[in-house]
């Protein structure tokens, strides 16, 4: 797995619904881990088409650092 934890990884495959899914969590604390891990990586989208073009980017996996390998 990628630097890109798990509740990210579902949440850009399918929103916050399939975060409550994978986890059990309630749909408010689900948004909260969400953000809270967008966050610790030091993204800062902003409105729907940041918080898009974020999901876009971490299913299409650009945002891995290729320099380190």
């Amino acid at each position: 797995m990628d630097h890109v934890g798990h509740p990210l990884d579902w949440w850009a495959v399918g929103g916050y619904d399939e975060v409550v899914q994978q986890t059990g969590w309630n749909r408010a604390k689900a948004r909260r881990e969400v953000r809270k891990a967008i966050r610790s990586h030091g993204w800062n989208p902003i409105g729907h088409a940041g918080y898009r073009r974020l999901r876009h980017q971490i299913l299409t996996d650009q945002l891995t650092d290729h320099t380190l390998t």
